[in-house]
């Protein structure tokens, strides 16, 4: 039998309708598109417009959302919010600081220990101090930060007004000549403040440039802790100088960090609890975050609520705080964990 002629027949139909398929296609597809283009859909039902008048819609849905989100950014300016808070609600994925009036913005590494606690539980009271709340019960800790610049200190009416634990600068490197200096006040603050029962730590301006000096100045901290029962963290302290001259100005931000580690590991070595004292500018622009992780966070940020993406265990928020027993401004503070 020849099978080629009986399929040709059959052959030529299904191309016949193959074509009229794609063509059928083709023509739907055509009109759809045309329908698109020209109509959009309102609450009020379907209407045809033109290209232009598909523009000018566009246009004015663009402008009235951008009026809207500048009238509302008005107003909560007018209100009296800041600008930085304005930025921070609308940058969530930065952490943002200034700087000689600019504005950076770090990305934050949320693979870090991110900061949990809840802003609307921190409450001020009429004498300016900030506490932390759980459940209607404070649970946040008072304490201070004192140098010899707070002069003669009345440590039992310190104790009086709530005080529970004090964080004393011990000494300081020179910004310039580099070289390491007591604090004045330590060993009376230090002795004071324990005979009544107000727990302490210590904190280091430090000026190190490299590991070796960091790791000079960590053992100059312990030996002046030496005669003390210290229970409360040790701090190394890392922030901006004034001054052309300073020392760490070079510094790079890995070698910043390497310097702040070679402090804390010595210092937990010896037994203490290791902190890092710093603001903004530094958390978020000088310091490797992801390099202290195993490190407490001693944060400085003066408003009424902190701004602080990453976790931290003690907040600095003013440093013209009121405490009986101290004459003029000390800074104040607030832990979120107790050490014994």
């Amino acid at each position: 039998m020849d099978t080629k002629k009986q399929k040709k027949p059959l052959l030529i139909i299904i191309c016949i309708l193959s074509a009229l398929l794609v063509l059928g296609l083709v023509l739907g597809l055509t009109v759809f598109s045309k329908f698109r283009m020209y109509t959009i859909f309102s609450n009020r039902g379907s209407r045809l417009y033109s290209p232009a008048q598909i523009r000018d819609i566009k246009s004015d849905a663009y402008d009235k959302g951008a009026n809207d989100f500048v009238d509302d950014m008005k107003g909560r300016l007018e209100n009296g919010t800041g600008i930085n808070t304005v930025l921070r609600e609308i940058y969530t994925e930065d952490f943002i600081y200034t700087v000689d009036g600019k504005y950076y913005f770090s990305p934050i590494n949320f693979d870090l220990k991110m900061n949990k606690l809840n802003n609307a539980n921190f409450s001020k009271n009429s004498n300016g101090e900030i506490t932390y709340s759980e459940n209607g019960a404070v649970v946040s800790h008072k304490g201070i930060d004192i140098s010899r610049y707070q002069g003669n200190i009345d440590f039992s009416k310190v104790k009086q007004s709530g005080v529970e634990y004090a964080i004393i600068r011990c000494g300081y490197r020179g910004y310039s000549g580099g070289t390491i200096t007591d604090d004045s006040s330590f060993d009376t603050y230090m002795r004071n403040a324990l005979s009544n029962d107000i727990k302490v730590g210590a904190y280091f301006f430090s000026q190190a440039l490299t590991k070796d000096e960091a790791v000079e100045e960590a053992d100059y901290v312990i030996s002046k802790l030496k005669p003390y029962n210290v229970t409360c963290p040790v701090a190394i302290d890392v922030e901006e100088v004034n001054a052309g001259s300073s020392r760490q100005n070079t510094l790079t931000n890995e070698a910043l960090t390497d310097t702040v580690i070679a402090f804390c590991d010595r210092i937990k070595e010896a037994g203490y609890t290791p902190m890092i004292y710093a603001n903004s500018r530094y958390f978020a622009g000088k310091l490797d975050m992801s390099r202290l992780e195993d490190y407490e966070k001693w944060y400085a940020f003066y408003a009424d609520v902190p701004y602080m993406p990453y976790e931290f265990s003690m907040w600095q928020y003013t440093n013209t705080g009121s405490v009986d027993g101290i004459s003029g401004n000390v800074d104040l503070n607030i832990s979120f964990k107790s050490w014994n």
